[in-house]
């Protein structure tokens, strides 16, 4: 893991180190179809995301991604919960380094997630006399921007394979509220220093994008 880590923090800037002698670049980056791997196991939100990167200029592209959030394993542990949504990312691409095996950018990132999350929790009711095991609904909306530096890399006889490893930051804004409870409920307190089930309310955050995405070429523009 550390060395799958390190490999993906170095590999995007390899592209920025590319040695003038390397094959001519293609007049313009190839469109492609990516899904981004790791998020199929992300134990607290599987989700299948799709991206296509849809190439402008030579220098310029557009990366068009769209996801399903199907389920979590850390939210939905009980008959009867649920955890669904969609997830939208376009990034605006400055290729910075182009041959004809990889290209490196830079990107401009937005991206905004809708979640429905359906989890039974404990509360208390009538002022604390007594507890309840009740079904909790919950909407978190998320919207936020960061910069992302990253390496398409071409592989294969033709060419016809992309691994895309990327890094970046940014900053998001997190939406969170409730629904479906008594008006009496009152969520139990904790003091867990970290806690990813945020209660309902307002939270802006640092955004840290570590990953790798992997595809297919659809079509070259030589």
């Amino acid at each position: 893991m550390r060395v799958l880590l390190l490999w993906t923090l170095l590999l995007p800037w390899s592209g920025f180190a590319q040695s003038d002698t390397s094959k001519q670049a293609l007049r313009r980056p190839p469109y492609t179809l990516k899904i981004t791997p790791l998020d199929l196991i992300n134990p607290f939100q599987q989700a299948i995301n799709v991206q296509a990167d849809i190439p402008l200029t030579q220098r310029w592209g557009i990366d068009l991604g769209i996801g399903f959030v199907m389920n979590s394993w850390s939210f939905t542990q009980y008959k009867g919960e649920s955890y669904r949504g969609l997830k939208l990312k376009p990034i605006l691409k400055y290729y910075t380094s182009r041959t004809s095996s990889n290209d490196g950018y830079i990107g401009l990132v937005l991206k905004y997630t809708y979640i429905q999350n359906e989890r039974y929790i404990n509360v208390l009711r009538q002022g604390g006399q007594y507890t309840e095991w009740l079904l909790e609904s919950k909407k978190i909306v998320i919207r936020g921007a960061g910069v992302r530096y990253g390496l398409q890399y071409y592989f294969g006889k033709r060419k016809r394979g992309v691994m895309e490893p990327f890094v970046g930051i940014g900053i998001r804004n997190v939406q969170v509220s409730t629904y479906d409870l008594p008006p009496d409920a009152e969520l139990f307190l904790t003091e867990d220093w970290f806690s990813v089930d945020r209660p309902a309310g307002s939270y802006t955050t640092p955004d840290l994008m570590l990953g790798f995405s992997a595809g297919w070429v659809l079509s070259t523009d030589h």
